[in-house]
């Protein structure tokens, strides 16, 4: 059983972002922010069957993020804002990486509990792990402003992208 991912695309331009007539929110600490990024993501149904008495997934499958993004269209298209918007669609990445090692190793007594399993899998590394990451990326880069810690963050986050069995981010876990 194979289950990757594929980035689409796997660099942001700014003709990936919906522009908007009022600055954006960001969810995680109502800050209004000139430009806001997260990924939306598909894992495809994927096939099961018996491997030492237990059902796991079995074939090949690919789970697909795609980018979810938006900038005010007052807002100037810097190199440096979408930088930072760039680290919030790889954590997408980096997660989707994780969960795809994560539904590999799954293993069930019934399709019910292998359901369950990946449905939890799904919530852990796309919502809670993912969204620790992002609200601690802003909180210390101050959504980019601070340059030092945009370096430190985006640094970790090139090391992590060229490693696929890359389990955590600055102490994070994927």
């Amino acid at each position: 059983m194979a289950i990757t991912l594929a980035a689409k695309p796997d660099l942001l331009t700014w003709a990936d972002f919906r522009l908007t007539a009022t600055k954006p929110v960001d969810p995680g600490d109502g800050t209004s922010v000139d430009a806001f990024t997260t990924f939306s993501y598909d894992v495809p149904d994927l096939d099961y069957s018996t491997v030492d008495g237990q059902l796991a997934y079995t074939g090949t499958a690919t789970i697909i993020i795609t980018p979810n993004a938006e900038i005010f269209q007052s807002a100037p298209q810097t190199a440096g804002l979408l930088s930072h918007e760039q680290f919030h669609y790889d954590v997408g990445i980096v997660t989707g990486r994780a969960l795809a090692r994560s539904l590999m190793a799954l293993r069930a007594p019934t399709a019910a509990a292998l359901q369950q399993a990946h449905d939890a899998a799904i919530q852990l590394h796309f919502v809670t792990r993912a969204g620790l990451l992002q609200h601690h990326y802003d909180r210390e880069t101050q959504h980019g402003a601070d340059a030092h810690y945009q370096k430190i963050w985006k640094d970790s986050m090139a090391v992590c992208l060229a490693d696929p069995l890359s389990l955590h981010l600055l102490g994070f876990w994927l």
